[in-house]
Order: structure tokens, then C-alpha cells, then sequence
């Protein structure tokens, strides 16, 4: 993973063995591999939406900025950090390009 930001032409994957439920507007996965559970909210679910296929970090914050009212800026900042910690919990898988 890279020691700054990842590039937005990098590609991001849900990892396998994983299962996920939605309870309400809140998402919970679970790591087979671990038998660790995670836990997102509101926004955080709608980007495992995103990436159950492998999408662009760029198409992740561009369709983020369109169906939110949120500083471009802003958004980037925090995908950013959401997707470092989730590769760090091997949640993701991220590509360079």
C-alpha cells in the first residue's frame, strides 16, 4: 500500500471471506479469515456498495460528491483515510495503476 495518498487511478476491492449485513443504514462485516467484526455507518456502507466490484479510488469520491453535500476536498481527505484503515484490517485490496 502506498506511504502517501493512493493514486485516484488506483482500484479498490472488497476482499474475499468476508461476509456483510446491512441493519438499518449501518453495515457490519465480518473477516472470516480473523472472525473479527467491523462496523460502518451511513456513508461508510455506501462505499463497500462501491467497491463490492473493483472500482476507481477516483469514481469512489466523484460519485461520493454528487450524491452527498460534501467539500470535494473534504471527501477526498476522508476516503482516503477509510481506505488505508480498511486495507490495513485486509478488508480491501488496493491496485496501483
Amino acid at each position: 500500500m502506498p506511504v502517501g495518498p493512493i493514486p485516484e487511478s488506483a482500484t479498490v476491492v472488497a476482499a474475499e471471506s468476508l461476509l456483510s449485513s446491512r441493519f438499518d443504514e449501518e453495515l457490519v462485516i465480518l473477516n472470516l479469515e480473523s472472525g473479527i467484526y467491523y462496523g460502518l455507518e451511513q456513508v461508510g456502507a455506501r462505499i463497500w456498495d462501491l467497491i463490492k466490484r473493483p472500482v476507481r479510488v477516483g469514481s469512489i469520491r466523484d460519485t461520493l460528491v454528487s450524491e452527498y453535500q460534501v467539500d470535494p476536498g473534504r471527501c477526498e481527505r476522508d476516503l482516503q483515510a477509510l481506505l488505508k484503515d480498511l486495507a490495513a484490517k485486509g478488508l480491501v485490496r488496493i491496485e496501483l495503476a
